[in-house]
């Protein structure tokens, strides 16, 4: 029988806080089989579907250089994750919100956040 994968959720807003949990999970998941969900959430709206279009691709782009600078980083201590092991998602709307759907979209075992929560995601949990 095979052991089931563990879900790591990690908001990701580029910022310090959200790449010290990107190293966490990494960190984590050498002693568990687990699969890491990098989640990005922008507020911006707009109907222009190239913009659209432009902002998720740059989004993960940036996501893409900053999940193999870790990797590379975390590989000389045993680090088995790759970039294709680490998937990479985007959402346009309020953060609490997006975050709790995708965490149950994906069936999340662990949110794991850089930081204080989110104004707004702990009255949803």
């Amino acid at each position: 029988m095979t052991e089931e994968k563990q879900k790591l959720l990690v908001p990701f807003s580029f910022t310090a806080k959200s790449e010290q949990a990107l190293q966490f999970a990494l960190n984590y998941s050498r002693n568990v089989h687990a699969s890491i969900y990098l989640f990005h959430v922008y507020e911006e709206k707009s109907s222009d579907f190239r913009k659209v279009d432009k902002l998720n691709a740059e989004y993960l782009e940036r996501m893409k250089q900053i999940v193999i600078n870790n990797i590379n980083a975390f590989q000389e201590k045993g680090l088995t994750h790759s970039v294709e092991n680490v998937f990479r998602r985007i959402a346009n709307g309020k953060p609490p919100t997006e975050i709790l759907k995708m965490a149950g979209g994906i069936g999340a075992d662990v949110i794991i956040m850089g930081g204080a929560p989110l104004a707004g995601l702990a009255p949803k949990i």
